[in-house]
């Protein structure tokens, strides 16, 4: 054996260069490095890329763009060790400038705008505009004077003004692009796209959490695999009240067209151990290859699609017939966000959590009267001081909705047109 090695290392030295580099080149992964990394193949990419800078810096070539390809495959092979366990209910494709058009999240967790339509510019940079519950802030996109995209926020007050738009701090000291804010409830924590060192592909999807004791947000982590890809990842957000997640991407799709992810949120992080899962089945996984593949619990599923649908039905209702407000003459509003002005946006959040409250009301009403015509005089006499508290609590109800209505309308149009 050592004397057949020996012979085998001295008829190797006797090759010329040549041979010896079509030798190595035969033992390179046989596909191409965009090929590698669109498969999922970090290792293979990263052989090929290795090759492909050496060969260049032999013939003292420029090796830029190699290298930051090689950063992007070390980085994919090293999110591969950590891919989130995370069960994905449902997909659709639809056109990029579409999206938002089928996000379904409940109010309660705030609401998402195109640039252009809630600042009434003619953006064109896809830009989005996240504003809480709460109507009194929002984040958002904008390019600054080197023309990069930033992560800004703004204060709205209740005469429909805004403070001038301020950094925000931690996120957007750098030159990364960023765009596509969502904030938590929670008020602290912020999801976001970001376009630079750290990513995987184009644009990836990042977390911070905002620190009070310093005023900044926290260093911005990458969340890793499925959610990011080479390609561009974008636009997450988490309905907190249907326990579903939402997230936009164009690994795969055609031009001007992507795909939206519903999933389930994880209240912990948890991913997949790569001793213990097969490696063509990571990555299936890792790169949302099937999201049937991501079924571990068919009830879980199954409970997760019933709230979806429920959410779309609602949504889908609201959006033309959440209410019928007379603005005057011929124009009517049936939806929160038909009204531009902030402070009219507010009040009539309230309105509808009154008109709710009112219905509720007559309902026990209703009950109460039904009950007493039922009920022996006795115990009507014992009934008749609630029905009597409701009927106050009724019309006390109605004339602040009647109020409210026309501080709405004094908010919207102005003080001239409420007469």
């Amino acid at each position: 054996m050592l004397l057949l090695a020996a012979l085998a290392g001295a008829q190797a030295q006797r090759r010329s260069p040549k041979a010896l580099k079509k030798a190595l080149e035969s033992q390179l992964p046989q596909t191409t490095v965009e090929q590698a990394l669109a498969a999922y193949d970090f290792e293979a990419a990263e052989q090929l890329l290795e090759h492909e800078i050496a060969t260049r810096e032999k013939n003292r070539q420029s090796t830029t763009h190699l290298e930051a390809q090689l950063e992007q495959a070390r980085r994919g092979r090293q999110m591969m060790n950590a891919v989130e366990r995370v069960t994905v209910v449902d997909s659709m494709i639809v056109g990029r400038s579409q999206v938002l058009d089928y996000f379904r999240l409940n109010p309660e967790c705030g609401a998402l705008y195109r640039s252009a339509d809630f600042f009434h510019n003619k953006d064109t940079r896809d830009c989005t505009v996240f504003k809480p519950q709460m109507g009194d802030q929002v984040i958002y996109a904008q390019a600054g004077k080197k023309g990069v995209l930033s992560l800004y926020s703004r204060d709205l007050f209740a005469d429909g003004t805004m403070s001038e738009p301020v950094l925000l701090k931690g996120i957007s000291d750098n030159n990364d692009s960023q765009n596509y804010p969502f904030r938590m409830t929670d008020g602290t924590t912020l999801y976001f796209a970001q376009q630079g060192a750290e990513s995987l592909g184009g644009y990836d999807i990042f977390m911070s959490r905002y620190d009070a004791d310093s005023r900044r947000y926290l260093a911005p982590e990458n969340i890793g695999m499925p959610f990011n890809s080479p390609a561009n990842d974008y636009l997450m957000a988490i309905d907190e009240v249907n326990n579903l997640g939402w997230f936009v991407t164009d690994r795969n799709m055609k031009a001007d067209k992507v795909c939206i992810y519903i999933f389930i949120p994880n209240a912990t992080r948890q991913v997949y151990i790569p001793e213990e899962t097969k490696p063509e089945v990571l990555n299936t996984l890792a790169r949302l290859g099937s999201i049937r593949a991501t079924w571990t619990d068919k009830n879980l599923v199954q409970n997760a699609q019933k709230r979806l649908k429920g959410a779309r039905d609602v949504n889908s209702l609201t959006q033309y017939t959440e209410f019928v407000f007379v603005l005057k003459g011929n124009q009517v509003y049936h939806h929160i966000d038909d009204f531009k002005n902030p402070m009219a946006q507010k009040i009539a959040k309230k309105w509808l959590e009154n008109q709710s409250e009112l219905e509720k009301t007559r309902g026990k009403l209703k009950e109460f009267r039904t009950a007493y015509h039922k009920a022996t005089p006795e115990v009507q006499d014992e009934m008749a001081p609630a029905i009597l508290q409701l009927e106050a609590i009724e019309e006390e109800t109605v004339e602040f909705i009647k109020q409210q209505e026309k501080e709405m309308r004094i908010a919207e149009i102005g003080q001239e047109n409420d007469k």
